[in-house]
């Protein structure tokens, strides 16, 4: 059958963004103040004033499905409906961006999962479900959304062969959105700007989606929110083979601390430095690992608690010449000490 629905990748867009993005999108939403500020201000208020908002709490992101595999979600919250305190709502929040075509199969799996989970602890009114999917890119989605049908057989006549389920869900489509009229509180506006800047290829103008964060008063808030902001941001221009430079962070934090923003621009600096390090360290390290699995199979425990303990990265990738000399784990050891 002819795949009709293979969406080409936008131009200018990383391949290597997904986690990237993925991980700022659940650190941001996980919040459920902003994912609540989000709801008033994004979703379907038709919806939103059918639930308790009062009650809404973070849901487990983990399942099992029916054949035993382990199925994880983005973000997903729970809450009553107002009038109905015994129907739970489970609000699965997904982000989507160049995969944007797969998303109705991915929710009814989702949604799969979650009712065999309730089915299983012999729960009698199962969840109601309801979908909210954040689409970043670089420019608005004007087709129809994506169905479920699309992924079906279809007969002669194009048309769904057997029985064909229904996925409803609502889309943000943020790039229909003016990044200079967001909607919501400073962090909520903060977040959107951000992921806007990022996806729509205006990395280099981020320090104005920070702007919101001048109206927090809490200083602890503001500085733990543009930490998080600067290392997405730190992250994205590395995945688009860019540096985030020292002068750059200085623009986009002095508007915001003000006398405060050397100090702060110093601490933020050094600390997605040194978390850049870290992670480069352990990224050697594990190459090393698994060339020594590949080669012996198994790595013996004094060997493996050895190699965690270097941090020098030109020592580690060293050791990748030695993994591939050595006939035995003994002169591999050798060669370690």
């Amino acid at each position: 059958m002819e795949n009709k629905i293979e969406e080409k990748q936008e131009p200018h867009e990383s391949t290597r963004q997904g986690n990237i993005y993925d991980v700022f999108v659940k650190n941001m939403f996980s919040r459920v103040l902003v994912f609540v500020d989000f709801l008033l201000n994004y979703a379907d208020q038709e919806f939103v004033s059918k639930i308790d908002l009062e009650k809404i709490s973070p849901a487990p992101t983990h399942y099992i499905t029916p054949k035993g595999n382990e199925q994880i979600l983005d973000l997903i919250f729970s809450c009553p409906l107002k009038n109905q305190i015994n129907v739970k709502v489970m609000i699965i929040f997904e982000h989507a961006g160049n995969t944007f075509n797969d998303i109705p199969v991915r929710l009814l799996c989702y949604a799969t999962s979650i009712w065999w989970a309730e089915f299983k602890e012999d729960k009698k009114i199962l969840s109601m479900i309801y979908f909210i999917v954040v689409r970043t890119g670089i420019k608005p989605y004007h087709r129809s959304y994506p169905q479920f049908v699309d992924w079906l057989a279809k007969d002669e006549n194009d048309q769904p062969m057997g029985f064909v389920p229904d996925v409803r869900y609502y889309v943000v489509d943020l790039p229909k959105y003016d990044g200079n009229h967001l909607c919501g509180g400073p962090e909520l506006r903060t977040a959107i700007g951000i992921l806007k800047n990022m996806t729509e290829g205006n990395e280099d103008e981020f320090a104005k989606a920070m702007l919101p964060m001048m109206e927090i008063d809490d200083d602890q808030q503001q500085k733990m929110l543009a930490k998080d902001v600067l290392e997405f941001v730190a992250k994205a221009f590395i995945a688009r083979h860019k540096r985030l430079e020292p002068e750059a962070i200085h623009k986009a934090l002095t508007p915001i601390f003000n006398e405060r923003a050397k100090n702060m621009i110093t601490t933020i600096f050094d600390e997605i430095r040194a978390e850049g390090k870290a992670e480069g360290t352990i990224a050697c390290q594990n190459m090393v690992l698994a060339a020594l699995r590949k080669k012996f199979k198994t790595i013996p425990v004094p060997i493996e608690s050895a190699i965690r303990k270097m941090s020098d990265p030109i020592a580690l990738e060293s050791l990748i010449s030695d993994v591939i000399e050595s006939q035995t784990l003994d002169e591999f050891e050798n060669a370690l000490r």
